[in-house]
């Protein structure tokens, strides 16, 4: 029989397999266990499922992610979830939209990928969770 683990659980929309690979990683090492969707209705389900310590968003997801982001922070039972949102770094305007759509941090795709932990205790600490 195995163990059921209790480390804190971090929800990621990224249907992009290497960031996928590279977040698992980091949270990982960080102390935390990561359960990815590909879509805003598996996150949706995911959500009804499990309490995460904090949200991952892949703004280039393929799907509008920040509409995804304004309905989280609109519905009153996640509004108050912790919400990491990245991007390519050139995509600034993507960027700068998703802040005012209420993810906090917001970092380049590559600062989540090499320091997932430190996003995610950001947006922890942005939430005060």
């Amino acid at each position: 029989m195995g163990t059921t683990d209790q480390r804190p659980l971090v929800i990621a929309l990224c249907p992009d397999l290497m960031m996928r690979s590279r977040i698992e990683s980091g949270l990982d090492i960080a102390g935390y266990r990561l359960r990815v969707v590909g879509g805003p209705t598996r996150l949706a389900e995911a959500l009804a499922e499990e309490s995460p310590a904090c949200l991952m968003i892949d703004l280039e997801a393929g799907e509008d992610a920040i509409a995804v982001i304004e309905g989280l922070r609109a519905d009153p039972a996640t509004a108050g979830i912790p919400l990491a949102a990245f991007a390519g770094h050139t995509n600034v305007d993507l960027l700068d939209r998703a802040r005012v759509a209420g993810a906090d941090p917001v970092v380049a795709r590559g600062q989540a990928a090499t320091s997932t932990g430190r996003v995610v205790e950001a947006a922890i600490t942005a939430r005060g969770a």
